[in-house]
Protein backbone atom coordinates (compact mmCIF):
# COMPACT_ATOMS: atom_id res chain seq x y z
CA UNK A 1 0.00 0.00 0.00
CA UNK A 2 1.27 3.64 -0.82
CA UNK A 3 2.77 5.58 2.26
CA UNK A 4 -0.29 8.21 3.23
CA UNK A 5 0.33 12.19 3.19
CA UNK A 6 -1.27 14.88 5.41
CA UNK A 7 -2.37 18.20 3.67
CA UNK A 8 -4.69 20.91 4.55
CA UNK A 9 -7.45 20.92 2.09
CA UNK A 10 -9.59 24.29 1.52
CA UNK A 11 -13.11 22.17 0.09
CA UNK A 12 -14.87 24.98 -0.21
CA UNK A 13 -14.49 28.70 1.44
CA UNK A 14 -14.09 28.62 5.04
CA UNK A 15 -14.05 25.03 4.85
CA UNK A 16 -10.10 22.94 5.64
CA UNK A 17 -10.42 19.86 6.54
CA UNK A 18 -6.87 17.61 7.00
CA UNK A 19 -6.70 14.80 4.18
CA UNK A 20 -4.65 12.15 3.24
CA UNK A 21 -3.15 11.59 -0.20
CA UNK A 22 -0.96 8.61 -1.36
CA UNK A 23 2.49 9.58 -1.55
CA UNK A 24 3.16 10.30 -4.84
CA UNK A 25 6.00 8.58 -7.07
CA UNK A 26 8.43 11.41 -8.02
CA UNK A 27 8.99 10.96 -11.99
CA UNK A 28 13.01 11.83 -13.22
CA UNK A 29 11.86 15.69 -13.52
CA UNK A 30 10.17 15.98 -10.24
CA UNK A 31 10.65 17.13 -6.10
CA UNK A 32 8.96 15.46 -3.26
CA UNK A 33 10.02 18.10 -0.96
CA UNK A 34 9.31 17.68 2.80
CA UNK A 35 7.45 21.19 3.98
CA UNK A 36 9.45 22.56 6.88
CA UNK A 37 7.59 25.57 7.53
CA UNK A 38 5.08 27.69 5.27
CA UNK A 39 3.65 30.78 5.99
CA UNK A 40 0.24 32.06 5.88
CA UNK A 41 -0.24 34.47 3.49
CA UNK A 42 -3.03 37.96 3.44
CA UNK A 43 -3.86 36.20 0.19
CA UNK A 44 -4.70 32.60 1.97
CA UNK A 45 -7.13 34.75 4.33
CA UNK A 46 -8.78 36.18 0.87
CA UNK A 47 -8.70 33.04 -0.62
CA UNK A 48 -10.27 30.88 2.31
CA UNK A 49 -13.15 33.54 2.85
CA UNK A 50 -14.00 33.56 -0.77
CA UNK A 51 -13.13 36.41 -2.32
CA UNK A 52 -10.92 34.86 -5.09
CA UNK A 53 -11.57 32.48 -7.44
CA UNK A 54 -9.87 29.26 -6.76
CA UNK A 55 -10.43 25.42 -8.70
CA UNK A 56 -11.78 23.56 -5.60
CA UNK A 57 -10.73 21.84 -3.31
CA UNK A 58 -7.02 22.81 -3.05
CA UNK A 59 -4.28 23.00 -0.42
CA UNK A 60 -3.19 26.38 -0.27
CA UNK A 61 -0.31 27.73 1.36
CA UNK A 62 2.77 30.05 -1.44
CA UNK A 63 5.50 30.76 1.28
CA UNK A 64 7.10 27.56 1.79
CA UNK A 65 10.75 25.80 1.86
CA UNK A 66 11.72 22.50 2.69
CA UNK A 67 13.91 19.57 2.55
CA UNK A 68 14.18 17.33 -1.05
CA UNK A 69 13.38 13.64 0.36
CA UNK A 70 13.16 12.24 -2.95
CA UNK A 71 14.48 13.92 -6.48
CA UNK A 72 14.43 12.73 -9.54
CA UNK A 73 17.80 12.41 -11.86
CA UNK A 74 16.94 14.91 -14.47
CA UNK A 75 15.71 17.36 -11.57
CA UNK A 76 19.07 17.19 -9.79
CA UNK A 77 20.84 19.98 -12.58
CA UNK A 78 17.42 22.59 -12.48
CA UNK A 79 18.25 24.60 -9.58
CA UNK A 80 17.72 27.67 -11.43
CA UNK A 81 20.94 29.17 -10.35
CA UNK A 82 23.24 26.00 -11.80
CA UNK A 83 23.42 24.25 -8.27
CA UNK A 84 23.47 20.66 -8.27
CA UNK A 85 20.37 19.38 -6.30
CA UNK A 86 20.76 16.43 -3.76
CA UNK A 87 18.28 15.19 -1.25
CA UNK A 88 18.69 16.16 2.37
CA UNK A 89 18.74 19.83 0.75
CA UNK A 90 16.69 23.24 1.64
CA UNK A 91 14.75 24.80 -1.31
CA UNK A 92 12.36 27.65 -1.46
CA UNK A 93 10.21 27.63 -4.84
CA UNK A 94 9.03 30.57 -6.64
CA UNK A 95 5.68 29.33 -6.21
CA UNK A 96 4.31 31.01 -9.59
CA UNK A 97 4.70 29.32 -12.79
CA UNK A 98 7.12 31.66 -14.89
CA UNK A 99 8.39 30.10 -17.75
CA UNK A 100 6.38 31.88 -20.29
CA UNK A 101 3.46 30.37 -21.89
CA UNK A 102 4.98 31.83 -25.20
CA UNK A 103 0.98 32.16 -26.43
CA UNK A 104 -0.33 35.37 -24.79
CA UNK A 105 0.17 39.08 -25.81
CA UNK A 106 2.30 39.86 -22.22
CA UNK A 107 5.05 36.87 -22.30
CA UNK A 108 5.04 37.95 -26.48
CA UNK A 109 5.70 41.37 -26.09
CA UNK A 110 6.60 42.10 -22.71
CA UNK A 111 8.74 39.34 -21.51
CA UNK A 112 10.58 41.51 -19.22
CA UNK A 113 7.23 40.81 -17.51
CA UNK A 114 6.37 37.63 -17.02
CA UNK A 115 4.22 38.18 -13.72
CA UNK A 116 1.37 39.41 -15.83
CA UNK A 117 1.47 36.40 -18.13
CA UNK A 118 -2.43 35.47 -18.18
CA UNK A 119 -1.25 31.67 -18.42
CA UNK A 120 0.02 31.87 -14.76
CA UNK A 121 -0.46 28.64 -12.52
CA UNK A 122 0.38 29.15 -8.68
CA UNK A 123 1.00 26.61 -6.05
CA UNK A 124 -1.50 27.22 -3.38
CA UNK A 125 -4.35 28.84 -5.41
CA UNK A 126 -4.81 28.32 -9.08
CA UNK A 127 -3.83 23.86 -9.12
CA UNK A 128 -6.96 21.93 -7.48
CA UNK A 129 -5.26 18.69 -5.36
CA UNK A 130 -8.10 16.59 -6.82
CA UNK A 131 -5.90 14.38 -9.05
CA UNK A 132 -2.59 13.60 -8.68
CA UNK A 133 -0.01 14.52 -7.90
CA UNK A 134 -2.51 16.22 -5.60
CA UNK A 135 0.15 17.74 -3.24
CA UNK A 136 0.25 21.34 -5.14
CA UNK A 137 0.38 23.97 -1.87
CA UNK A 138 1.92 24.78 1.08
CA UNK A 139 -0.22 23.45 3.91
CA UNK A 140 1.00 20.07 3.72
CA UNK A 141 3.55 17.79 5.01
CA UNK A 142 5.71 17.20 1.43
CA UNK A 143 5.05 19.26 -2.00
CA UNK A 144 5.43 17.85 -5.37
CA UNK A 145 7.81 20.35 -7.01
CA UNK A 146 7.98 20.14 -10.98
CA UNK A 147 11.18 22.18 -11.51
CA UNK A 148 10.46 22.02 -15.20
CA UNK A 149 7.88 24.84 -15.00
CA UNK A 150 8.68 26.12 -11.37
CA UNK A 151 11.58 27.78 -10.04
CA UNK A 152 13.83 26.11 -7.74
CA UNK A 153 16.49 27.87 -5.25
CA UNK A 154 18.75 26.07 -3.24
CA UNK A 155 18.73 27.95 0.05
CA UNK A 156 22.11 28.23 2.35
CA UNK A 157 22.06 25.45 4.50
CA UNK A 158 22.42 27.71 7.99
CA UNK A 159 20.02 29.74 7.28
CA UNK A 160 16.80 30.12 10.34
CA UNK A 161 13.57 28.48 9.06
CA UNK A 162 11.91 31.67 10.10
CA UNK A 163 14.04 33.89 7.97
CA UNK A 164 14.43 31.47 4.65
CA UNK A 165 9.94 30.96 4.94
CA UNK A 166 10.26 35.16 4.38
CA UNK A 167 11.85 34.46 0.53
CA UNK A 168 8.17 34.42 -0.71
CA UNK A 169 7.52 38.09 0.89
CA UNK A 170 10.68 39.70 0.77
CA UNK A 171 10.70 39.23 -3.21
CA UNK A 172 6.86 41.05 -3.38
CA UNK A 173 8.47 43.69 -0.70
CA UNK A 174 12.21 44.52 -2.57
CA UNK A 175 10.23 44.16 -5.84
CA UNK A 176 7.97 47.09 -5.10
CA UNK A 177 10.94 49.14 -3.69
CA UNK A 178 12.75 48.41 -6.87
CA UNK A 179 9.45 49.94 -8.65
CA UNK A 180 10.71 53.15 -7.52
CA UNK A 181 14.24 52.82 -8.71
CA UNK A 182 13.06 52.26 -12.85
CA UNK A 183 13.86 54.75 -14.69
CA UNK A 184 14.95 56.40 -12.32
CA UNK A 185 17.98 59.29 -12.16
CA UNK A 186 18.89 59.33 -8.57
CA UNK A 187 21.56 62.20 -9.41
CA UNK A 188 18.49 64.20 -10.49
CA UNK A 189 16.38 63.20 -7.12
CA UNK A 190 14.45 61.07 -9.73
CA UNK A 191 12.97 58.04 -8.20
CA UNK A 192 14.85 55.73 -4.75
CA UNK A 193 18.62 56.10 -4.68
CA UNK A 194 21.11 56.28 -1.60
CA UNK A 195 19.77 58.84 0.81
CA UNK A 196 16.30 58.94 -0.14
CA UNK A 197 13.47 59.44 2.08
CA UNK A 198 10.71 56.50 2.64
CA UNK A 199 7.08 56.65 3.69
CA UNK A 200 6.15 53.15 4.69
CA UNK A 201 2.07 52.68 5.41
CA UNK A 202 1.54 49.67 7.09
CA UNK A 203 3.66 47.47 9.24
CA UNK A 204 2.45 44.10 8.47
CA UNK A 205 5.02 41.67 7.30
CA UNK A 206 5.33 43.38 3.59
CA UNK A 207 5.50 46.78 5.32
CA UNK A 208 8.44 45.87 7.44
CA UNK A 209 10.27 43.79 4.35
CA UNK A 210 9.86 47.10 2.64
CA UNK A 211 11.41 49.39 5.19
CA UNK A 212 14.37 46.47 5.43
CA UNK A 213 14.86 46.66 2.14
CA UNK A 214 14.75 50.27 1.51
CA UNK A 215 17.20 50.46 4.63
CA UNK A 216 19.69 47.96 3.11
CA UNK A 217 19.47 49.61 0.03
CA UNK A 218 20.82 52.86 1.24
CA UNK A 219 17.68 54.82 2.14
CA UNK A 220 17.56 57.94 4.19
CA UNK A 221 14.74 58.94 6.65
CA UNK A 222 12.37 55.93 6.57
CA UNK A 223 9.19 56.89 8.67
CA UNK A 224 6.06 53.85 8.96
CA UNK A 225 2.61 54.47 9.76
CA UNK A 226 0.37 52.33 11.60
CA UNK A 227 -2.18 51.79 14.27
CA UNK A 228 -0.75 48.77 16.00
CA UNK A 229 1.93 50.10 18.73
CA UNK A 230 3.36 46.44 19.03
CA UNK A 231 4.18 46.55 14.87
CA UNK A 232 5.51 50.45 15.69
CA UNK A 233 8.18 48.95 18.09
CA UNK A 234 9.38 45.98 15.68
CA UNK A 235 9.72 48.71 12.84
CA UNK A 236 12.35 50.65 15.05
CA UNK A 237 14.17 47.57 15.73
CA UNK A 238 14.14 46.85 11.97
CA UNK A 239 15.77 50.74 11.50
CA UNK A 240 12.76 52.66 10.92
CA UNK A 241 13.87 56.17 11.47
CA UNK A 242 10.33 58.16 12.83
CA UNK A 243 7.24 56.10 13.48
CA UNK A 244 3.58 57.16 13.20
CA UNK A 245 0.83 56.00 15.15
CA UNK A 246 -2.67 56.36 14.09
CA UNK A 247 -4.65 55.96 17.27
CA UNK A 248 -3.10 59.27 17.98
CA UNK A 249 -3.92 61.24 15.00
CA UNK A 250 -7.87 62.31 14.72
CA UNK A 251 -7.66 63.38 10.89
CA UNK A 252 -5.26 62.22 7.49
CA UNK A 253 -4.82 65.60 7.32
CA UNK A 254 -2.59 65.08 10.44
CA UNK A 255 -0.36 61.82 9.42
CA UNK A 256 0.03 63.90 5.60
CA UNK A 257 1.35 66.57 7.97
CA UNK A 258 3.99 64.58 10.12
CA UNK A 259 5.11 62.70 7.49
CA UNK A 260 5.96 66.83 5.24
CA UNK A 261 7.25 68.10 9.35
CA UNK A 262 9.68 65.50 8.84
CA UNK A 263 10.69 65.76 5.36
CA UNK A 264 11.27 69.67 5.05
CA UNK A 265 7.76 70.19 4.39
CA UNK A 266 7.94 68.19 0.99
CA UNK A 267 6.44 64.81 1.53
CA UNK A 268 8.48 62.01 1.07
CA UNK A 269 10.98 61.11 -1.95
CA UNK A 270 9.06 57.66 -2.31
CA UNK A 271 6.01 56.24 -0.72
CA UNK A 272 4.89 52.67 -0.54
CA UNK A 273 1.37 51.43 0.53
CA UNK A 274 1.55 48.01 1.93
CA UNK A 275 -2.03 48.55 3.73
CA UNK A 276 -4.64 47.19 1.29
CA UNK A 277 -6.62 49.73 2.64
CA UNK A 278 -8.22 52.17 0.27
CA UNK A 279 -8.67 54.97 2.22
CA UNK A 280 -4.81 55.06 2.25
CA UNK A 281 -4.62 55.27 -1.08
CA UNK A 282 -5.02 59.17 -1.58
CA UNK A 283 -3.43 59.99 1.77
CA UNK A 284 -0.25 58.14 0.12
CA UNK A 285 -0.75 60.37 -2.35
CA UNK A 286 -0.29 63.83 -0.84
CA UNK A 287 2.61 62.63 1.54
CA UNK A 288 4.47 62.19 -1.26
CA UNK A 289 6.33 65.48 -2.26
CA UNK A 290 6.06 66.85 -5.45
CA UNK A 291 7.93 65.19 -8.67
CA UNK A 292 8.35 62.02 -6.32
CA UNK A 293 7.08 58.47 -6.60
CA UNK A 294 3.90 56.61 -5.46
CA UNK A 295 3.79 52.71 -5.45
CA UNK A 296 0.94 50.60 -4.93
CA UNK A 297 1.38 46.91 -3.82
CA UNK A 298 -1.35 46.60 -0.90
CA UNK A 299 -4.11 45.91 -3.28
CA UNK A 300 -3.58 42.57 -4.12
CA UNK A 301 -7.54 42.07 -4.17
CA UNK A 302 -10.26 44.06 -4.71
CA UNK A 303 -10.61 45.77 -1.87
CA UNK A 304 -13.29 48.63 -2.83
CA UNK A 305 -13.12 52.15 -4.21
CA UNK A 306 -12.46 55.56 -2.86
CA UNK A 307 -12.12 59.02 -3.85
CA UNK A 308 -9.17 60.88 -5.76
CA UNK A 309 -8.55 64.16 -6.80
CA UNK A 310 -6.92 63.61 -10.46
CA UNK A 311 -6.19 67.54 -10.18
CA UNK A 312 -3.31 66.13 -6.75
CA UNK A 313 -1.65 63.83 -9.32
CA UNK A 314 -1.33 66.40 -11.98
CA UNK A 315 -0.25 69.35 -9.39
CA UNK A 316 2.28 67.38 -8.03
CA UNK A 317 3.60 66.10 -11.30
CA UNK A 318 4.04 62.25 -9.13
CA UNK A 319 4.52 58.93 -10.94
CA UNK A 320 2.17 56.22 -9.43
CA UNK A 321 3.67 52.64 -9.92
CA UNK A 322 1.64 49.19 -9.30
CA UNK A 323 3.42 46.43 -8.18
CA UNK A 324 2.05 43.05 -9.13
CA UNK A 325 3.66 40.19 -7.81
CA UNK A 326 7.27 39.88 -9.36
CA UNK A 327 9.65 38.01 -11.70
CA UNK A 328 11.31 34.37 -11.13
CA UNK A 329 14.87 36.33 -10.61
CA UNK A 330 13.40 38.66 -7.63
CA UNK A 331 14.22 35.37 -5.28
CA UNK A 332 17.44 35.56 -5.84
CA UNK A 333 17.35 38.87 -4.37
CA UNK A 334 15.37 38.23 -1.79
CA UNK A 335 16.90 35.56 -0.66
CA UNK A 336 20.30 37.55 -0.57
CA UNK A 337 18.94 40.44 1.67
CA UNK A 338 17.52 38.10 3.95
CA UNK A 339 20.82 35.63 4.35
CA UNK A 340 23.57 38.33 4.16
CA UNK A 341 21.91 40.69 6.76
CA UNK A 342 19.80 38.69 9.19
CA UNK A 343 22.58 38.66 11.60
CA UNK A 344 21.84 42.27 12.18
CA UNK A 345 18.08 42.74 11.05
CA UNK A 346 15.76 40.80 13.20
CA UNK A 347 14.21 38.98 10.48
CA UNK A 348 13.32 35.90 12.93
CA UNK A 349 10.93 38.20 15.04
CA UNK A 350 8.51 38.34 12.01
CA UNK A 351 7.17 35.05 12.48
CA UNK A 352 5.39 35.41 15.76
CA UNK A 353 2.95 32.41 15.50
CA UNK A 354 3.71 29.08 14.80
CA UNK A 355 1.10 25.97 14.28
CA UNK A 356 0.73 22.49 13.37
CA UNK A 357 -1.11 21.09 10.41
CA UNK A 358 -3.88 19.97 12.34
CA UNK A 359 -4.49 23.88 13.54
CA UNK A 360 -4.65 25.50 10.20
CA UNK A 361 -8.01 26.33 10.72
CA UNK A 362 -6.69 28.11 14.14
CA UNK A 363 -3.57 29.68 12.15
CA UNK A 364 -5.99 31.70 9.58
CA UNK A 365 -8.40 33.14 12.46
CA UNK A 366 -4.89 34.86 14.07
CA UNK A 367 -4.11 36.22 10.90
CA UNK A 368 -7.93 37.61 10.82
CA UNK A 369 -7.73 38.82 14.19
CA UNK A 370 -4.52 40.75 13.10
CA UNK A 371 -2.35 39.43 16.00
CA UNK A 372 1.23 39.29 15.54
CA UNK A 373 2.74 39.58 12.24
CA UNK A 374 3.49 36.37 10.31
CA UNK A 375 2.02 33.64 11.25
CA UNK A 376 3.38 29.99 9.83
CA UNK A 377 2.59 25.91 9.58
CA UNK A 378 5.09 24.06 10.59
CA UNK A 379 3.69 20.75 9.34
Amino acid sequence: MPKKVKAAVLKEAKKIEIMEFDKPEVKKDGILMQTEICGICGTDIHIYEGRMKVPYPIIPGHEFCGKIEEIGETAKTLEVMGKTLAEGDMITVVPGTNLFCGKCYYCRFLPHKPNLCINRRAYGSSMSCKNPPHLLGGYGEYVYVDPVHFWVYKLPDDMPLEVAVLTEPMAVASRALERAFEPGLPSARDGFGPSRSVAVQGAGPIGLLVLAAAKIAGAGKVIVIDMAEERLKIAQKFGANHTINLKEISKPEECIGEVRKLTHGLGADVVVECTGVPTTFPEGIEMTRNGGRYVEVGHFTDSGGVEIHPHSICKKDIDILGSWIYPPTQFETAISLLYSNFDTVPFKELVTHKFRLEETEKGIETMKKHEGLKVAIKP
